[in-house]
């Protein structure tokens, strides 16, 4: 049986970061599957070059994403990739059309409604992908390593007939936060956006998946990602955009039931319990 698909005019997403441990590949070939547009803007971080360079890390599922964009865009979807910091090796091809999807540093977004957007991933507005690009590096190694320490750590628990557990996805939350704040990410992309006479902003980068208006009206629409939030904005055919969120948050009884889990791994005792 046919799934019936969900139609928008434009879907925008980000940070797939396929190859990396921890990305959400398999549920996001599944709203990829089960959504049809007009217009499909993938902004930046799709595929990740920094970690996920090596073949044992990219699988079948990686590739049933590229296959799905491509098809989606042989359909007569229009899709526009503007790559980010993770899949920069991609902004060789600026300029170039590739069938139906076209690879821009950033492309304008017109909404049924008259409004002009830029889309761009945004990481050129984060002194830690510019200035300090090394330390950024090494943070995503961190991170992937957690994610692998994670996996390993899930299948014992599946072994033992326990609960999976996640532990990366909060702190690399609170990293994201943590740019976003130390940086001025998002006051950075604004005005940028606004001095260049948008309406609004489309981006991603920093995982912190929002729709947020200002008081004259500039839309900061930031995607999420599909890493920690699995998350996407839609426009519908009246022009309304909308934040789709197929995530769930870690609540504290979760975050107790990591904190044991590791325990239990390692097999030591602790006085610093989260309260």
């Amino acid at each position: 049986m046919t799934q019936e698909k969900t139609r928008y005019r434009s879907v925008f997403v980000s940070d797939l970061h396929l190859g990396a441990v921890g990305a959400k590949t398999e549920a996001a070939q599944a709203f990829l599957q089960s959504v049809t547009c007009d217009y499909l803007y993938l902004v930046g971080d799709v595929i990740d070059g920094w970690v996920g360079r090596k073949d044992r890390k990219w699988t079948s599922a990686h590739t049933e994403v590229i296959r799905i964009l491509l098809e989606m865009g042989n359909a007569g979807c229009t899709v526009r990739y503007t790559p980010g910091n993770h899949d920069a090796f991609m902004r060789r091809m600026h300029g170039v059309r590739l069938g139906n999807i076209e690879i821009e540093h950033s492309f304008l977004h017109t909404t049924v409604d008259g409004k002009d957007l830029l889309v761009v991933h945004g990481d050129l507005f984060d002194r830690t992908c510019t200035k300090y690009q090394p330390v950024a590096f090494v943070g995503a190694w961190m991170y992937e390593y957690l994610g692998m320490a994670n996996a390993t750590l899930n299948k014992k628990q599946i072994e033992r007939g326990a609960r999976t557990v996640d532990f990366t996805s909060p702190m690399k939350r609170g990293i994201k936060k943590f740019i976003g704040k130390s940086t001025n990410y998002e006051a950075d992309v604004i005005e940028s956006a606004r001095e260049d006479g948008f309406e609004g902003v489309v981006c991603g980068h920093v995982h912190r998946p929002q729709i947020t208006p200002e008081a004259d009206g500039f839309l900061y629409i930031n995607t999420g990602d599909w890493v920690e939030n699995c998350t996407a904005v839609v426009e519908h055919d009246n022009g309304t955009l909308e934040l789709l969120n197929f995530g769930r948050e870690v609540n504290e009884h979760e975050k107790r039931g990591a904190w044991e889990a590791i325990r239990s791994l390692v097999g030591t005792e602790s006085r610093n319990d989260p309260e």
